[in-house]
Protein backbone atom coordinates (compact mmCIF):
# COMPACT_ATOMS: atom_id res chain seq x y z
CA UNK A 1 0.00 0.00 0.00
CA UNK A 2 2.83 2.41 0.85
CA UNK A 3 4.23 1.78 -2.64
CA UNK A 4 0.97 2.74 -4.32
CA UNK A 5 1.57 6.09 -5.98
CA UNK A 6 -2.14 6.88 -5.99
CA UNK A 7 -2.47 6.45 -2.22
CA UNK A 8 0.71 8.40 -1.45
CA UNK A 9 -0.38 11.26 -3.71
CA UNK A 10 -3.76 11.33 -1.95
CA UNK A 11 -2.06 11.54 1.46
CA UNK A 12 0.16 14.42 0.34
CA UNK A 13 -2.67 16.45 -1.16
CA UNK A 14 -4.99 15.87 1.81
CA UNK A 15 -2.22 17.06 4.14
CA UNK A 16 -1.73 20.27 2.16
CA UNK A 17 -5.45 20.99 2.01
CA UNK A 18 -5.78 20.63 5.78
CA UNK A 19 -2.62 22.64 6.49
CA UNK A 20 -3.91 25.60 4.47
CA UNK A 21 -7.49 25.28 5.70
CA UNK A 22 -6.50 25.19 9.39
CA UNK A 23 -6.78 28.95 10.15
CA UNK A 24 -10.32 29.15 8.76
CA UNK A 25 -11.48 26.57 11.30
CA UNK A 26 -9.56 27.36 14.50
CA UNK A 27 -9.30 31.13 14.17
CA UNK A 28 -12.53 32.07 12.38
CA UNK A 29 -14.63 32.43 15.59
CA UNK A 30 -11.76 34.28 17.29
CA UNK A 31 -11.27 36.57 14.26
CA UNK A 32 -14.99 37.37 14.21
CA UNK A 33 -15.06 38.20 17.93
CA UNK A 34 -11.67 39.92 18.34
CA UNK A 35 -11.30 41.83 15.04
CA UNK A 36 -14.91 42.29 13.93
CA UNK A 37 -16.52 42.63 17.38
CA UNK A 38 -19.27 40.18 16.41
CA UNK A 39 -20.99 37.56 18.57
CA UNK A 40 -20.26 33.82 18.66
CA UNK A 41 -23.66 33.28 17.07
CA UNK A 42 -22.52 35.36 14.08
CA UNK A 43 -19.44 33.14 13.72
CA UNK A 44 -21.69 30.08 13.95
CA UNK A 45 -23.87 31.57 11.23
CA UNK A 46 -20.86 32.02 8.94
CA UNK A 47 -19.83 28.44 9.47
CA UNK A 48 -23.39 27.29 8.87
CA UNK A 49 -23.35 28.73 5.34
CA UNK A 50 -20.51 26.50 4.18
CA UNK A 51 -21.69 23.54 6.25
CA UNK A 52 -25.15 23.57 4.67
CA UNK A 53 -23.86 24.04 1.15
CA UNK A 54 -21.00 21.59 1.66
CA UNK A 55 -23.45 18.85 2.63
CA UNK A 56 -25.73 19.52 -0.33
CA UNK A 57 -22.87 19.77 -2.82
CA UNK A 58 -21.37 16.51 -1.49
CA UNK A 59 -24.49 14.69 -2.69
CA UNK A 60 -23.90 16.00 -6.20
CA UNK A 61 -20.12 15.50 -6.00
CA UNK A 62 -20.59 11.87 -4.92
CA UNK A 63 -22.71 11.16 -7.99
CA UNK A 64 -20.12 12.86 -10.20
CA UNK A 65 -17.35 10.75 -8.63
CA UNK A 66 -19.26 7.57 -9.60
CA UNK A 67 -19.70 8.84 -13.17
CA UNK A 68 -16.49 10.75 -13.95
CA UNK A 69 -13.98 9.33 -11.47
CA UNK A 70 -12.86 10.69 -8.08
CA UNK A 71 -9.81 12.69 -9.23
CA UNK A 72 -11.75 15.33 -11.15
CA UNK A 73 -14.06 15.84 -8.20
CA UNK A 74 -11.20 16.00 -5.70
CA UNK A 75 -9.19 18.56 -7.68
CA UNK A 76 -12.16 20.95 -7.54
CA UNK A 77 -11.99 20.62 -3.75
CA UNK A 78 -8.40 21.88 -3.69
CA UNK A 79 -9.68 25.38 -4.51
CA UNK A 80 -11.17 25.57 -0.99
CA UNK A 81 -8.07 26.83 0.90
CA UNK A 82 -7.69 29.72 -1.56
CA UNK A 83 -11.19 30.91 -0.70
CA UNK A 84 -10.61 30.20 3.01
CA UNK A 85 -7.55 32.47 3.03
CA UNK A 86 -9.61 35.29 1.57
CA UNK A 87 -11.97 35.37 4.58
CA UNK A 88 -9.22 37.08 6.61
CA UNK A 89 -8.92 39.88 4.06
CA UNK A 90 -12.40 41.34 4.44
CA UNK A 91 -14.48 42.53 7.39
CA UNK A 92 -17.63 43.02 5.35
CA UNK A 93 -20.39 40.62 6.48
CA UNK A 94 -21.81 40.18 2.98
CA UNK A 95 -18.38 39.35 1.54
CA UNK A 96 -17.71 36.91 4.36
CA UNK A 97 -21.01 35.15 3.66
CA UNK A 98 -20.21 34.84 -0.05
CA UNK A 99 -16.77 33.45 0.69
CA UNK A 100 -18.26 30.91 3.11
CA UNK A 101 -20.63 29.82 0.34
CA UNK A 102 -17.59 29.25 -1.87
CA UNK A 103 -15.93 27.23 0.89
CA UNK A 104 -19.10 25.14 1.14
CA UNK A 105 -19.03 24.24 -2.55
CA UNK A 106 -15.38 23.20 -2.50
CA UNK A 107 -15.73 21.36 0.82
CA UNK A 108 -18.38 19.10 -0.71
CA UNK A 109 -16.07 18.26 -3.61
CA UNK A 110 -13.10 17.78 -1.27
CA UNK A 111 -14.85 15.32 1.03
CA UNK A 112 -16.75 13.32 -1.60
CA UNK A 113 -13.80 13.22 -3.99
CA UNK A 114 -11.15 12.43 -1.39
CA UNK A 115 -12.98 9.59 0.33
CA UNK A 116 -14.22 8.14 -2.97
CA UNK A 117 -10.61 8.17 -4.20
CA UNK A 118 -9.48 6.42 -0.99
CA UNK A 119 -12.14 3.69 -1.20
CA UNK A 120 -11.35 3.15 -4.88
CA UNK A 121 -7.58 2.64 -4.53
CA UNK A 122 -7.44 0.64 -1.26
CA UNK A 123 -8.69 -2.91 -0.73
CA UNK A 124 -10.96 -3.97 2.13
CA UNK A 125 -8.15 -5.76 4.01
CA UNK A 126 -6.13 -2.56 4.38
CA UNK A 127 -8.86 0.05 4.53
CA UNK A 128 -8.42 0.53 8.29
CA UNK A 129 -4.80 1.65 8.25
CA UNK A 130 -5.31 3.44 4.93
CA UNK A 131 -8.20 5.42 6.42
CA UNK A 132 -6.02 6.25 9.41
CA UNK A 133 -3.29 7.52 7.08
CA UNK A 134 -5.79 9.62 5.15
CA UNK A 135 -7.29 11.19 8.26
CA UNK A 136 -3.89 11.58 9.92
CA UNK A 137 -2.85 13.61 6.88
CA UNK A 138 -5.84 15.82 7.58
CA UNK A 139 -5.20 15.90 11.33
CA UNK A 140 -1.48 16.64 11.16
CA UNK A 141 -2.06 19.19 8.43
CA UNK A 142 -4.59 21.00 10.59
CA UNK A 143 -2.35 20.67 13.65
CA UNK A 144 0.74 22.12 11.97
CA UNK A 145 -1.32 24.75 10.20
CA UNK A 146 -2.68 25.95 13.53
CA UNK A 147 0.78 25.89 15.06
CA UNK A 148 1.93 28.43 12.47
CA UNK A 149 -1.32 30.37 12.08
CA UNK A 150 -1.74 31.62 15.66
CA UNK A 151 1.70 33.24 16.04
CA UNK A 152 1.45 34.74 12.53
CA UNK A 153 -1.92 36.28 13.37
CA UNK A 154 -0.59 37.62 16.69
CA UNK A 155 2.58 39.06 15.15
CA UNK A 156 1.42 40.33 11.74
CA UNK A 157 -2.38 40.34 11.78
CA UNK A 158 -5.08 38.34 10.07
CA UNK A 159 -4.58 40.05 6.69
CA UNK A 160 -0.97 38.83 6.42
CA UNK A 161 -2.09 35.33 7.40
CA UNK A 162 -4.78 35.33 4.70
CA UNK A 163 -2.33 36.38 1.98
CA UNK A 164 0.08 33.58 2.92
CA UNK A 165 -2.73 31.01 2.74
CA UNK A 166 -3.79 32.25 -0.70
CA UNK A 167 -0.22 32.03 -2.04
CA UNK A 168 0.14 28.47 -0.77
CA UNK A 169 -3.24 27.49 -2.20
CA UNK A 170 -2.23 28.41 -5.74
CA UNK A 171 0.67 25.95 -5.47
CA UNK A 172 -1.64 23.30 -4.01
CA UNK A 173 -4.02 23.41 -6.99
CA UNK A 174 -1.15 22.97 -9.45
CA UNK A 175 0.45 20.14 -7.45
CA UNK A 176 -2.82 18.22 -7.05
CA UNK A 177 -3.62 18.32 -10.75
CA UNK A 178 -0.14 17.08 -11.60
CA UNK A 179 0.60 14.29 -9.06
CA UNK A 180 -2.80 12.63 -8.56
CA UNK A 181 -3.18 9.66 -10.94
CA UNK A 182 -6.57 9.09 -12.53
CA UNK A 183 -8.95 6.54 -11.02
CA UNK A 184 -11.69 5.05 -13.14
CA UNK A 185 -15.32 5.55 -12.15
CA UNK A 186 -17.03 2.47 -10.75
CA UNK A 187 -19.85 0.89 -12.72
CA UNK A 188 -20.90 3.97 -14.69
CA UNK A 189 -23.47 1.87 -16.51
CA UNK A 190 -25.63 1.53 -13.36
CA UNK A 191 -28.55 3.90 -13.46
CA UNK A 192 -28.63 6.62 -10.84
CA UNK A 193 -32.18 5.86 -9.67
CA UNK A 194 -31.37 2.29 -8.68
CA UNK A 195 -28.66 3.00 -6.07
CA UNK A 196 -30.60 5.98 -4.70
CA UNK A 197 -33.72 3.88 -4.14
CA UNK A 198 -31.74 1.09 -2.48
CA UNK A 199 -29.99 3.55 -0.16
CA UNK A 200 -33.30 4.97 1.13
CA UNK A 201 -34.77 1.54 1.75
CA UNK A 202 -31.95 0.00 3.81
CA UNK A 203 -31.85 0.18 7.61
CA UNK A 204 -28.09 -0.13 7.80
CA UNK A 205 -27.74 3.09 5.81
CA UNK A 206 -29.87 4.98 8.35
CA UNK A 207 -27.88 3.57 11.27
CA UNK A 208 -24.67 4.56 9.47
CA UNK A 209 -25.95 8.10 8.97
CA UNK A 210 -26.96 8.31 12.63
CA UNK A 211 -23.49 7.18 13.66
CA UNK A 212 -22.10 9.94 11.46
CA UNK A 213 -24.55 12.69 12.42
CA UNK A 214 -24.84 12.46 16.22
CA UNK A 215 -21.13 12.47 17.17
CA UNK A 216 -20.58 15.27 14.65
CA UNK A 217 -23.17 17.41 16.46
CA UNK A 218 -20.98 17.13 19.54
CA UNK A 219 -17.80 17.78 17.58
CA UNK A 220 -19.39 20.85 16.00
CA UNK A 221 -20.06 22.23 19.47
CA UNK A 222 -16.48 21.45 20.53
CA UNK A 223 -14.85 23.19 17.56
CA UNK A 224 -16.85 26.37 18.11
CA UNK A 225 -16.84 26.64 21.90
CA UNK A 226 -13.40 25.46 23.01
CA UNK A 227 -11.40 28.08 21.01
CA UNK A 228 -13.67 30.80 22.39
CA UNK A 229 -13.50 29.53 25.97
CA UNK A 230 -9.70 29.31 25.82
CA UNK A 231 -9.43 32.79 24.29
CA UNK A 232 -11.70 34.28 26.97
CA UNK A 233 -9.61 32.68 29.69
CA UNK A 234 -6.18 33.57 28.20
CA UNK A 235 -6.77 36.42 25.67
CA UNK A 236 -4.21 34.82 23.35
CA UNK A 237 -4.54 33.58 19.74
CA UNK A 238 -1.41 31.51 20.24
CA UNK A 239 -3.04 29.70 23.18
CA UNK A 240 -5.98 28.78 20.96
CA UNK A 241 -3.89 27.51 18.06
CA UNK A 242 -1.44 25.69 20.38
CA UNK A 243 -4.30 23.85 22.06
CA UNK A 244 -5.65 22.83 18.67
CA UNK A 245 -2.22 21.70 17.49
CA UNK A 246 -1.56 19.61 20.61
CA UNK A 247 -4.98 17.93 20.62
CA UNK A 248 -4.84 17.10 16.92
CA UNK A 249 -1.30 15.70 17.19
CA UNK A 250 -2.45 13.35 19.95
CA UNK A 251 -5.54 12.49 17.91
CA UNK A 252 -3.29 11.54 14.98
CA UNK A 253 -1.55 8.89 17.11
CA UNK A 254 -4.94 7.50 18.13
CA UNK A 255 -6.04 7.39 14.49
CA UNK A 256 -3.07 5.23 13.52
CA UNK A 257 -3.78 2.87 16.44
CA UNK A 258 -7.46 2.70 15.50
CA UNK A 259 -6.69 1.94 11.86
CA UNK A 260 -4.33 -0.89 12.77
CA UNK A 261 -6.84 -2.33 15.22
CA UNK A 262 -9.59 -2.24 12.62
CA UNK A 263 -7.45 -4.30 10.23
CA UNK A 264 -6.31 -6.72 12.94
CA UNK A 265 -9.40 -7.33 15.12
CA UNK A 266 -12.23 -5.85 13.08
CA UNK A 267 -13.89 -2.47 13.18
CA UNK A 268 -16.66 -3.02 15.73
CA UNK A 269 -14.75 -2.95 19.01
CA UNK A 270 -12.77 0.19 18.03
CA UNK A 271 -16.07 1.86 17.07
CA UNK A 272 -17.72 1.17 20.41
CA UNK A 273 -14.62 2.10 22.44
CA UNK A 274 -14.20 5.40 20.58
CA UNK A 275 -17.90 6.28 20.94
CA UNK A 276 -17.82 5.48 24.66
CA UNK A 277 -14.74 7.66 25.26
CA UNK A 278 -16.33 10.47 23.26
CA UNK A 279 -19.37 10.27 25.54
CA UNK A 280 -17.12 10.53 28.60
CA UNK A 281 -15.34 13.56 27.13
CA UNK A 282 -18.67 15.34 26.68
CA UNK A 283 -19.52 14.67 30.32
CA UNK A 284 -16.11 15.96 31.44
CA UNK A 285 -16.41 19.18 29.43
CA UNK A 286 -19.88 19.77 30.82
CA UNK A 287 -18.43 19.59 34.34
CA UNK A 288 -15.20 21.57 33.72
CA UNK A 289 -16.03 24.08 30.96
CA UNK A 290 -14.67 26.93 33.11
CA UNK A 291 -11.26 25.36 33.72
CA UNK A 292 -8.23 25.47 31.40
CA UNK A 293 -7.05 22.16 32.86
CA UNK A 294 -10.45 20.57 32.35
CA UNK A 295 -10.67 21.89 28.78
CA UNK A 296 -7.24 20.46 27.99
CA UNK A 297 -7.90 17.03 29.52
CA UNK A 298 -11.36 16.44 28.13
CA UNK A 299 -10.77 18.45 24.95
CA UNK A 300 -7.87 16.15 24.11
CA UNK A 301 -10.05 13.13 24.88
CA UNK A 302 -12.80 14.54 22.65
CA UNK A 303 -10.44 15.09 19.72
CA UNK A 304 -8.76 11.69 20.09
CA UNK A 305 -12.03 9.76 20.29
CA UNK A 306 -13.84 11.80 17.63
CA UNK A 307 -11.08 11.41 15.08
CA UNK A 308 -10.68 7.73 15.97
CA UNK A 309 -14.37 7.20 15.29
CA UNK A 310 -14.04 9.07 11.98
CA UNK A 311 -11.19 6.75 11.01
CA UNK A 312 -13.62 3.84 10.94
CA UNK A 313 -16.01 5.61 8.55
CA UNK A 314 -14.41 4.79 5.14
CA UNK A 315 -14.34 1.12 6.13
CA UNK A 316 -18.01 1.27 7.11
CA UNK A 317 -18.84 3.01 3.84
CA UNK A 318 -16.96 0.33 1.93
CA UNK A 319 -18.82 -2.34 3.91
CA UNK A 320 -22.31 -0.91 3.39
CA UNK A 321 -21.96 0.36 -0.19
CA UNK A 322 -23.11 -1.81 -3.07
CA UNK A 323 -21.51 -1.73 -6.55
CA UNK A 324 -21.95 1.62 -8.25
CA UNK A 325 -23.04 3.59 -5.16
CA UNK A 326 -19.77 4.27 -3.31
CA UNK A 327 -19.60 7.90 -4.32
CA UNK A 328 -23.28 8.46 -3.56
CA UNK A 329 -22.96 6.91 -0.11
CA UNK A 330 -19.83 8.98 0.60
CA UNK A 331 -21.75 12.10 -0.41
CA UNK A 332 -24.71 11.15 1.78
CA UNK A 333 -22.40 10.52 4.74
CA UNK A 334 -20.79 13.93 4.23
CA UNK A 335 -24.25 15.48 4.12
CA UNK A 336 -24.92 13.90 7.54
CA UNK A 337 -21.56 15.22 8.75
CA UNK A 338 -22.39 18.73 7.52
CA UNK A 339 -25.81 18.62 9.15
CA UNK A 340 -24.18 17.52 12.41
CA UNK A 341 -21.57 20.27 12.30
CA UNK A 342 -24.30 22.81 11.53
CA UNK A 343 -26.46 21.63 14.43
CA UNK A 344 -23.53 21.65 16.85
CA UNK A 345 -22.24 25.04 15.72
CA UNK A 346 -25.58 26.82 15.82
CA UNK A 347 -26.64 25.19 19.08
CA UNK A 348 -23.34 25.95 20.80
CA UNK A 349 -23.25 29.50 19.40
CA UNK A 350 -26.63 30.14 21.00
CA UNK A 351 -25.94 28.40 24.31
CA UNK A 352 -22.35 29.40 25.09
CA UNK A 353 -23.29 32.84 26.42
CA UNK A 354 -26.17 31.38 28.45
CA UNK A 355 -24.16 28.60 30.04
CA UNK A 356 -21.00 27.20 28.39
CA UNK A 357 -21.61 23.77 29.95
CA UNK A 358 -24.98 23.25 28.24
CA UNK A 359 -23.69 22.29 24.76
CA UNK A 360 -21.63 19.51 26.31
CA UNK A 361 -24.36 18.30 28.63
CA UNK A 362 -26.74 17.94 25.69
CA UNK A 363 -23.98 16.17 23.75
CA UNK A 364 -23.88 13.39 26.34
CA UNK A 365 -27.38 12.39 25.22
CA UNK A 366 -26.40 12.66 21.56
CA UNK A 367 -23.47 10.33 22.07
CA UNK A 368 -25.65 7.76 23.82
CA UNK A 369 -27.84 7.85 20.71
CA UNK A 370 -24.73 7.29 18.56
CA UNK A 371 -23.89 4.19 20.57
CA UNK A 372 -27.37 2.84 19.88
CA UNK A 373 -26.89 3.49 16.15
CA UNK A 374 -23.63 1.56 16.30
CA UNK A 375 -25.40 -1.38 17.90
CA UNK A 376 -28.11 -1.26 15.23
CA UNK A 377 -25.55 -1.16 12.41
CA UNK A 378 -23.67 -4.10 13.93
CA UNK A 379 -26.86 -6.15 14.15
CA UNK A 380 -27.76 -5.35 10.54
CA UNK A 381 -24.29 -6.47 9.46
CA UNK A 382 -24.56 -9.72 11.40
CA UNK A 383 -28.01 -10.35 9.96
CA UNK A 384 -26.84 -9.72 6.37
CA UNK A 385 -23.82 -11.96 6.85
CA UNK A 386 -25.90 -14.97 7.97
Amino acid sequence: MLRDRRFLALLFVSFLISFLNAPSYALLPVYVEADLARSPLFAAGLRSTFLILGGVIALVAGRLADRWGPKRVYVVGTVGPLIAGAIFLTGDPASLALLCLGIGVTTGFDSAGGQSYLISVVGAKRIGIASAGYFVGNTLGTSLGNLFAGPIADAHGYGHLGRLVIAGSVGLILVAGFILPNVEAHHPEIKTAEPRASLRARREVWFLLGLRYLPTCYWGAVTLTLPLLIYRLTESNAAVSTFSAVTLAIAAVCQIATGRLCDQIGRWRPIFVAATLETLSALGLALYADSITGIYVFGILAAASAWSLSTTMPGLLQLVARPGEQGRLVGLAHFAWSAGMLTGNLGAGHLIDINPAWPFAISVGLMLGALLCGVGLYRCHRSNAT
